[in-house]
């Protein structure tokens, strides 16, 4: 277990386990049915249609990373995201990076974030993050905390890297 006391209140990253899997099915749809509740789609296909896709994505994040770390982030004891870090040597590749969507937009993600990216960067990794183009929300996070973009949209995503940061003193 890793804990970390940000700004924005403390988190614990713990291993995650197959007893996780609705969580990470409800974090997944909390993202994902966005657009489909959006585009008017009836509850019983919107499951099915998230339920594919959320088996779809979970067997790609298996099978690309197949020695991430994979962590579900806590608060006081319960689970409010999740982190794929995938160490790829020169970097890290942070694969998937969630909160449930009423912990988002608080200054948590951003201040967790920075302090993982530092830990690595510590350690002389820059980190890596794909981004869908249109992510505004997760673009800006990225640009707060100085990832640069690396590459420009490519099938729908922009790679974007941060070098490790000095330390101060």
């Amino acid at each position: 277990m890793r804990r970390y006391d940000t700004r924005a209140g403390s988190v614990v990253l713990r291993p995650e386990t197959k007893a996780d899997d609705a969580f990470l099915f409800e974090l997944f749809a909390g993202h994902a049915g966005r657009p489909l509740k959006a585009a008017g789609l009836d509850a019983d296909a919107m499951r099915t249609l998230l339920t594919l896709q959320y088996r779809a994505q979970s067997g790609k994040h298996r099978a690309s990373y197949p020695d991430a770390a994979y962590s579900i982030i806590e608060s006081e004891g319960a689970p409010i995201g999740r982190l794929i870090e995938a160490d790829e040597g020169e970097c890290v590749y942070f694969a998937d990076f969630a909160f449930l969507p009423e912990r988002q937009a608080k200054g948590l993600g951003t201040a967790l974030i920075e302090m993982i990216a530092d830990e690595w960067g510590a350690r002389g990794r820059a980190a890596r993050v794909e981004v869908r183009s249109g992510n505004d929300h997760s673009l800006k996070l990225c640009a707060n905390l100085g990832f640069e973009r690396t590459t420009e949209d490519v099938m729908g995503y922009v790679e974007l890297r941060r070098a490790p940061r000095a330390k101060a003193g």
